[in-house]
């Protein structure tokens, strides 16, 4: 692996970002919600990162491609609402890059701020930075998978092209079946941050102050996704087909 750690600290050109009405709605429906839905997609803010290419920011820095640096945890703050049309700064740092046997994780953190100051929101992403991936094992299957919520949608190519369209997530991983395949799956898959944006429709937005998620596995094309409130107060997963485990999330209602 090439010599991340001097990315460390690395800053972020400071940027500006908005968002509208419809820019909600399209995202909201694409991860199944009416476009008469209350409240805004609480995974809205991460497209302040999307829309000005921060991903692509990081193959850049890193050297890497598509496939060797996967999206691993996401998590936010909430400070106050965000409101359509007002315009944001946003600054990202590189805070922290931790050296493992087989992998790297870089830690990411981006601040949300309203034109007189004031934080509206943080975000911590984690960054798998691996240079020779490798064909996944069998996901880790729920304890009770016998017992599965009802399903609340299963996974297809137009629903992955959606979530990119309305999001900004244009990731060649879940987009380009030979991208997918180099990173050693069978085909594209859905993108993490659908996953949380499912879960996320799930939850009042506007009484949010924390929303964070562990991308357990990857989310295959035709797989049923189901829902389901489990362990803790808060917790909540995202299960497969068979109840393997795609994510693991933790809301904190204030």
């Amino acid at each position: 692996m090439a010599d991340l750690q001097r990315l460390r600290d690395y800053r972020f050109p400071e940027l500006s970002w908005s968002f509208s009405v419809e820019r909600a709605e399209q995202l909201a429906q694409a991860l199944g919600a009416s476009a008469s839905s209350d409240g805004l997609p609480p995974t809205l803010a991460f497209s302040a990162e999307l829309d000005h290419g921060l991903v692509d920011q990081l193959f850049a820095l890193t050297g890497l491609q598509a496939h060797q640096l996967l999206h691993g945890e996401q998590h936010f703050m909430y400070r106050r609402p965000l409101q359509p049309g007002v315009l944001y700064t946003t600054t990202s740092t590189l805070s922290e890059v931790i050296e493992k046997p087989r992998f790297d994780l870089l830690h990411k953190h981006t601040a949300l701020y309203e034109p007189d100051g004031a934080l509206v929101c943080e975000m911590r992403s984690i960054y798998v930075a691996i240079e020779q991936p490798v064909a996944r094992g069998a996901a880790v299957v729920a304890d009770d998978a016998a017992e599965l919520p009802p399903i609340v949608t299963t996974v297809s190519r137009q629903q992955i092209q959606a979530f990119a369209d309305a999001s900004g997530d244009h990731n060649a991983v879940h987009l380009d079946p030979v991208v997918a395949r180099r990173a050693g799956h069978v085909d594209v898959f859905a993108q993490g941050m659908l996953g949380m944006g499912l879960i996320g429709s799930q939850l009042p937005a506007g009484e949010l102050r924390k929303f964070g998620a562990r991308f357990v596995s990857p989310i295959p094309l035709g797989d049923r996704l189901r829902i389901e409130q489990r362990g803790r107060p808060g917790e909540w997963w995202l299960l497969g087909s068979q109840g393997q485990v795609r994510i693991r999330a933790r809301a904190e209602i204030g």
